[in-house]
């Protein structure tokens, strides 16, 4: 499936579908090492869930998303704290001032860009961190090199079974969309994207052969 975030009723399916655990959230915040003074960017917002829990401690937050209605469900949530500002943009046509954000965050978004359009957008956004920064992603992460993603569809789909379970039939044609025509990568492009925004990989959280995190540190 294609997620067409002009259509208002796909936010309303991927909450419903995709919703999240808040303890996900929380241990997120706690790989953060979350503070108070901080100011955290959040990279496809959604619908709010996890800058509500950062601004249980962050001084400000930014929450960044294409989608309207998305917004809209964040603004709620959120009940006009003036703390945060909501961005409705494109990743690549975002623009930050130099050295605002201590802290970044973002889950499921980043794998829409391609390999060159990762690099691109992290090279620009990178000088809005300053030295120090924390930047945890969450997303699509292989074991291997996108190039390789037929030769291990097969393992891929046993894999996708066990990790999602009984939610796996409601799941199985927006992941295998996501896969074969969105970017989800293999470490060596992530890391790669994040270098060029100045940032150094600290560790890798693996969940599953396609799933997991990378915590980095700007330099």
């Amino acid at each position: 499936m294609d997620w067409n975030w002009s259509d208002k009723n796909n936010a309303s399916r991927y909450n419903s579908v995709y919703a999240t655990p808040e303890e996900e959230f929380l241990a997120c915040a706690a790989r953060l090492r979350l503070a108070p003074g901080d100011s955290l960017l959040d990279l496809g917002c959604g619908n709010g869930e996890f800058l509500a829990v950062a601004l249980r401690t962050v001084s400000s937050a930014a929450g960044v998303d294409v989608s309207a209605e998305q917004l809209a469900l964040a603004a709620a949530r959120l009940n006009g704290d003036p703390r945060v500002r909501l961005v409705k943009a494109a990743f690549l046509d975002l623009d930050e001032k130099p050295g605002t954000y201590s802290k970044a965050f973002s889950r499921k978004a980043l794998h829409h860009l391609d390999d060159g359009q990762k690099i691109s957008f992290f090279s620009k956004l990178g000088p809005a961190f300053k030295p120090g920064a924390l930047f945890l992603l969450e997303d699509g992460i292989f074991d291997f090199e996108r190039a390789d993603l037929e030769a291990n569809w097969g393992a891929l789909m046993r894999d996708c079974a066990a990790y999602y379970g009984t939610g796996w039939q409601a799941k199985k044609d927006d992941v295998s969309f996501c896969f074969r025509r969105e970017y989800p990568a293999g470490v060596k492009a992530w890391t790669a994207a994040l270098q060029a925004g100045g940032f150094r990989v600290l560790e890798r959280e693996r969940r599953s052969s396609f799933y997991g995190s990378l915590l980095a540190e700007k330099l």
